[in-house]
């Protein structure tokens, strides 16, 4: 992953008033503007506690990373790291050339969600996974944005087409992650139906004989059939002989 840079623009948000980082993330706070000397003095405090101080070419104290320019790096990012950081920089003599000031919040990763299908009687459930209470979800449906922003979104089976495919955004502090697109296959709801009565059909004008060698391969391969559909055979053969 690329470092994330900070600048005014950041500094100045009008929204936090702070930047919002993930944890683990690389997190560079550049001294804008200012050309750092050899002989210049350099300090960074977090939380007004001194992390690092730099004197006539000697560095004096150093708990986190610095490079030769004065920027501030900090690598794998944890919320103990959240707070302000100031730097300041002096020339020899001593005057006071530049300093800035960031304030840093480091927030747990927007997790990535999935999505669940339960399929229904009348259609089904899509269910958007690592769902907080904080974060807002959208859903797509063959790659247009549906009108929904609940991590639940019921398709009825007149609404689902085959091939028809969805996935879910979570969203948080302007941070976002995407779910694998799911192409739902509820083959217990809908057309499925018409079958099973086409099968009845069969039995009732004499096919018992040949349901009974498909309840065997059934009994083999789940792939010809679903087991609710295997029991309804089994269900029909049984009537059939009685």
């Amino acid at each position: 992953a690329f470092p994330v840079v900070l600048y005014k623009l950041c500094i100045y948000s009008v929204i936090f008033l702070s930047c919002e980082i993930s944890v683990g993330d690389t997190v560079i706070i550049p001294f804008e503007g200012a050309k750092l000397l050899a002989d210049d003095e350099l300090r960074w405090t977090h939380n007004k506690k001194r992390v690092y101080f730099k004197k006539d070419s000697q560095v004096k104290l150093s708990e986190i990373n610095v490079t030769q320019h004065g920027y501030l790096i900090l690598e794998n990012v944890q919320k103990d790291k959240s707070g302000e950081y100031k730097g300041i920089v002096y020339n020899a003599d001593g005057t006071l050339i530049k300093d800035t000031v960031q304030q840093l919040c480091v927030l747990e990763p927007v997790p990535e969600p999935t999505v669940l299908v339960e399929c229904l009687d009348k259609g089904v459930n899509l269910t958007c996974s690592a769902v907080n209470n904080s974060e807002v979800v959208s859903w797509m449906k063959n790659g247009m944005k549906a009108n929904v922003t609940h991590a639940v979104l019921h398709v009825s089976s007149s609404e689902l087409k085959s091939g028809d495919n969805f996935s879910c955004t979570v969203s948080h502090l302007g941070r976002h992650k995407s779910a694998k697109e799911v192409k739902p296959v509820c083959s217990d709801t809908g057309p499925l139906l018409y079958v099973y009565l086409w099968w009845m059909l069969v039995i009732l004008t004499g096919g018992g004989g040949f349901l009974l060698i498909l309840f065997i391969i059934c009994l083999v391969s789940h792939q010809c059939c679903t087991p609710k559909f295997c029991i309804v055979i089994k269900l029909l053969i049984i009537d059939h002989q009685h």
